[in-house]
């Protein structure tokens, strides 16, 4: 089983941010083969928590992990730079009128692709198509 981690900053995204990356989400969890790891939120548990759960028990544990950068994001940051160290898939995305951080935008890591986009239909296209190429789940759009 394909276990996907979906991280995003959260503090300040508008409502619409957190339903557009639920939806995403759920749309992800309902492909037959992806395991996918919930980050915590940001109401559950102690600062600590959110440590050990999103770091440790999804990003350590992920096969390919999807970073939606849109908003700025410490955090996000942090699991980024974990999953590029481990050497294992990192996708990430920028809207295409979001300000993005140069360091995002052209590392040049192994493993590592940034891309724009419009629609969030468009990041599910990309990541699904980056999941049947590399790790060969079936299934369809």
């Amino acid at each position: 089983m394909l276990k996907l981690y979906v991280g995003c900053g959260l503090t300040h995204a508008s409502e619409e941010f957190k339903a557009n990356v639920e939806e995403l989400k759920e749309k992800f969890a309902n492909i037959p083969g992806i395991q996918l790891l919930k980050f915590l939120g940001l109401a559950d548990g102690t600062a600590h928590d959110v440590y050990v759960h999103d770091i440790i028990n999804c990003v350590h544990k992920c096969n390919i992990m999807v970073a939606i950068c849109d908003e700025p994001s410490i955090g996000l940051g942090w699991e980024m730079a974990v999953q590029s160290s481990r050497g294992k898939p990192l996708l990430a995305f920028g809207h295409d009128k979001s300000k993005i951080t140069r360091l995002i935008l052209d590392p040049r890591l192994p493993n590592y692709q940034f891309f724009r986009y419009q629609t969030f239909e468009e990041i599910y296209e990309i990541v699904f198509t980056e999941i049947r190429t590399h790790f060969h789940i079936q299934g369809s759009f």
